[in-house]
Formats: structure tokens, C-alpha cells, sequence
């Protein structure tokens, strides 16, 4: 399973992303392949061609999960992993630090140290950032000796 480093943890950002980004694309191939086909024999000379899309339209829903979903469910299980290692360190002020830092950043955007000491202590002076990297540096140096619970 390998061990809790900084560089594992802000990867849980650019996983996320990932799979936002990929199922997307997914959710909209799913609605098109489950629109319902044109009534059959309306007389109309294009009710065979829509049931064609609609197979067509299912094949490529298919095709995407089939190569997305695998990747997805790395993602997720990678990003499991990281929460519980977050969750099984003891002191509730290293768990926060790192959850607001690596788990809670906007987009593929790492929480700044700055508001991460406004949550902290109510303000970012300086004294209190360099507190909250203390804080951080110990929470790394737990993580990494830390066991990580294993998925269920």
C-alpha cells in the first residue's frame, strides 16, 4: 500500500478532478442513450434511423464507462485511502490541518495557509502561521509512521 507522503496526499485534488471531469461526459452519453426512440412505425421514414442513433448512442455510453470506470474507481479508492490515513492520526488539531489543506482546496487548488490559520486561531498573523505550519510538519511526519487503515 506504500506509505502517507505530502506528495500522496495533494494528489486527493487532482483525483477528484479527474473524476468530476470524466464523469461528466459519462452522465450526458447516459442520457442520450436512454432517451426513448421515435414511436415505431409512425409512418415516418426516419424511425429506423433513430433507433440506430439510439444503438449507436448506447455503444458509446458503453464504450466510455467501460474505459472510464476503472479509472474512477482507483480514484475513489486512492482518495479512501488518503481520508482514513487523515482520520486514524490522533491529534484532532493535525487532522484538520491536513484535511482543510490537502482534502478541502477548490478545485485542483490547495487550500491557502492563510485561511487555514483563520480557521485554526481566528486570524493569519504571522505567529500563527508559522504555528499552523508546525502543526502541518508534525502532521506529516505522523502520517508517514502512521498504519493506514485499509479499505473496507
Amino acid at each position: 500500500m506504500g506509505e502517507m507522503t505530502k506528495e500522496r496526499l495533494m494528489k486527493y485534488l487532482f483525483l477528484r478532478a479527474e473524476n468530476e471531469s470524466r464523469m461528466e461526459p459519462l452522465a450526458r452519453l447516459k442520457n442520450n442513450a436512454e432517451l426513448p426512440a421515435a414511436k415505431e412505425g409512425d409512418g415516418s421514414q426516419h424511425s429506423g434511423a433513430n433507433k440506430g442513433k439510439l444503438e449507436n448512442a448506447v455503444i458509446r455510453y458503453t464504450d466510455e464507462k467501460d474505459a472510464s470506470m476503472p479509472i474512477i474507481e482507483s480514484n475513489l479508492a486512492e482518495m479512501e485511502i488518503i481520508r482514513n490515513a487523515i482520520n486514524a492520526l490522533a491529534d484532532p488539531m493535525e487532522r484538520e490541518v491536513l484535511r482543510l489543506r490537502y482534502i478541502d482546496g477548490e478545485g485542483c487548488r490547495h487550500t491557502p495557509w492563510a485561511e487555514i490559520s483563520m480557521r485554526l486561531y481566528g486570524d493569519d498573523e504571522e505567529s500563527h502561521l508559522i504555528a499552523t505550519y508546525r502543526v502541518h510538519a508534525r502532521a506529516l511526519k505522523n502520517i508517514e509512521i502512521a498504519e493506514i487503515p485499509e479499505n473496507k
